[in-house]
């Protein structure tokens, strides 16, 4: 049986102490390596490292979340991108939905759990994809 496949989340925060708990949250995924990026220049110039998953706070120095999720999307429409956000406006929920993103947190108490489950889903959802694709070929 061969070792589950490595996969690379890129994550996004500006705010060093968050910055370090979603990192850590993420850690214990035994099949992810995670890149830290505190501003939206700095992830772009790396996404010819081929993310999986990004995970975008909307609030950054440099750049709006949402115009970074747009050039995301327009260099790879397939990378899931989650917004983990402390922004609970519904227009800005909705704008980024319509972006194509897999899943929008209010940061909360109850965030870091219910990433690390979106985060499970995500990765399920690769394999599979990966798995019929090799079946079919």
């Amino acid at each position: 049986m061969q070792p589950p496949k490595q996969h690379t989340i890129f994550l996004i925060e500006d705010n060093r102490t968050e910055n370090i708990l979603l990192k850590l949250s993420l850690n214990s995924f035994k099949n992810i390596k995670v890149h830290t990026y505190t501003n939206g220049k700095e992830l772009l110039n790396n996404l010819n490292l081929n993310p999986d998953i990004i995970i975008v706070d909307l609030n950054l120095p440099d750049i709006q979340g949402y115009e970074l999720i747009k050039m995301i999307k327009d260099y790879n429409s397939g990378i899931y991108i989650v917004v983990v956000s402390s922004q609970k406006d519904i227009e800005m929920i909705a704008k980024t939905q319509e972006l194509g993103i897999f899943s929008y947190l209010v940061k909360n108490e109850g965030c870091l759990k219910h990433l690390k489950n979106v985060i499970q889903d995500i990765l399920i959802l690769i394999d599979y994809k990966e798995n019929k694709q090799n079946t079919e070929e």
